[in-house]
């Protein structure tokens, strides 16, 4: 069986993300694949490493078809990725779960083919059925997912060490805890199931007939306007064009309310805009940004 490793350059990252524990899951992560790939009976390909552990390219030894084996040191992560998968199991508009080893941190998913990230400028259009199927009503979302205001909660510490690290922060720490407060508040209402980073990078359309299919969930329970602020605030250049996605969003779907969209990208408008910040993408979309966080 063909051996992989880790790329040398995610190692520093994701022991910064998780801990001097991670160590020694990088060290033993050929051991693990190869392990998990001799169970489904794949041979391993291609490794990329992201944000919470890598993904593999595998290639199964029965039929050829490839498959994606993603994995992570923290097993909680995939463990919630699989119940949030199961739970849109019928959404043409999600990738697909084919299995799940809660114990190595695994699941196992259908392959994309010649998948392309949706750019920035999407249109709401693009992903209107995506939305649809996210939001679906009358369904008990797994137990195993926490509530949103722990997510918040992560995302802003995880900015906030980023907007620190910046040589010149585009927001100051009044801005920043006042957001960060409201976003608090705000994550206690709601009981649907989110899909937690819902961003344009998480949105792929794929090689077949452009089917549009969201990857990589960090699920939560709370208020689907939260999960769709990325989708509205993205490629915006005017607070008018981000109130017209918001519009345009909330049309989409019942449980998506315009105002509580609008609310919501003004709490994550600082995020926004240390992200912009950090790309060097523009001093226009950072000053958008400034004035959504300052508006009270």
């Amino acid at each position: 069986m063909t051996q992989v490793a880790m790329p040398a350059a995610a190692r520093d990252r994701l022991i910064e993300r998780f801990g001097p524990a991670a160590a020694s899951w990088i060290d033993n992560f050929g051991t693990i694949v190869g392990e998990l790939c001799e169970k489904w009976g794949m041979e391993p390909r291609a490794v990329c490493a992201g944000e919470t552990g890598a993904l593999v390219e595998c290639v199964s030894t029965a039929d050829g078809a490839r498959y994606a084996l993603k994995l992570s040191p923290d097993p909680t992560i995939s463990e919630q990725e699989a119940s949030a998968l199961t739970y849109w199991a019928n959404a043409r508009t999600v990738v697909d779960l084919v299995d799940a080893d809660a114990n190595r941190g695994a699941i196992l998913l259908h392959w994309l083919p010649d998948a392309t990230e949706l750019t920035e400028a999407c249109s709401i259009a693009e992903v209107s059925s995506l939305i649809s199927d996210l939001y679906t009503p009358n369904r008990t979302p797994p137990s195993n997912v926490p509530r949103a205001r722990e997510r918040v909660e992560f995302v802003f510490e995880l900015w906030d060490r980023r907007r620190r690290a910046l040589p010149n922060s585009p927001i100051d720490d009044a801005a920043w805890h006042r957001c960060h407060a409201a976003a608090i508040e705000m994550a206690n209402d709601g009981d649907w199931l989110l899909h937690g980073d819902l961003h344009p990078g998480n949105i792929l359309r794929t090689g077949n007939g452009g089917r549009i299919v969201a990857i990589d969930p960090r699920p939560c329970i709370g208020d689907p306007a939260m999960d769709l602020t990325d989708l509205a605030m993205s490629g915006a250049t005017s607070e008018a064009a981000i109130r017209s996605r918001c519009r345009q969003l909330a049309d989409i779907a019942d449980p998506i309310d315009p105002d509580r969209l609008w609310l919501w990208c003004r709490n994550f408008a600082p995020i926004m805009a240390v992200s912009v910040a950090r790309r060097a993408a523009g001093t226009a979309n950072i000053i958008i940004m400034r004035t959504l966080a300052s508006a009270r």
